[in-house]
């Protein structure tokens, strides 16, 4: 597994959109809005999904998410060192992503660009 860097950042709050809102007036960016997620998309296909606090678990309330060249291959790569994937293989925004769980519980993602 190859990982390309940090693409995608979630946040929980109680006020997505609003956040949402502040952050894309402040950083000159756009919102995308898919239900209760508002995602602010930057110029070079990173983003950060503001959702509603039941979208994410303690201890944390961001999830994370890495670029890699193959998510697919990536989950086998970590199955392969005892960490299973928590939940399926999904896609969405252009992106397929499988999320994981560090030892503490934290949630993360491996992404790739192949949806």
């Amino acid at each position: 597994m190859k990982v390309e860097g940090l693409v995608f950042a979630g946040v929980a709050t109680t006020d997505n959109g609003g956040v949402a809102g502040f952050l894309a007036d402040v950083l000159g960016v756009e919102v995308e809005t898919t239900g209760d997620v508002h995602r602010l998309v930057f110029p070079n296909g990173s983003s950060l999904a503001l959702v509603p606090p039941d979208y994410v678990e303690p201890p944390s309330d961001t999830i994370l998410g890495f670029l890699v060249d193959d998510v697919e291959a990536a989950a086998v790569e970590l199955a392969a060192k005892g960490i299973e994937p928590d939940g399926d293989l999904a896609s969405g925004w252009g992106l397929r992503y499988q999320h994981f769980r560090a030892p503490d519980g934290r949630r993360f993602e491996l992404l790739d660009r192949k949806a």
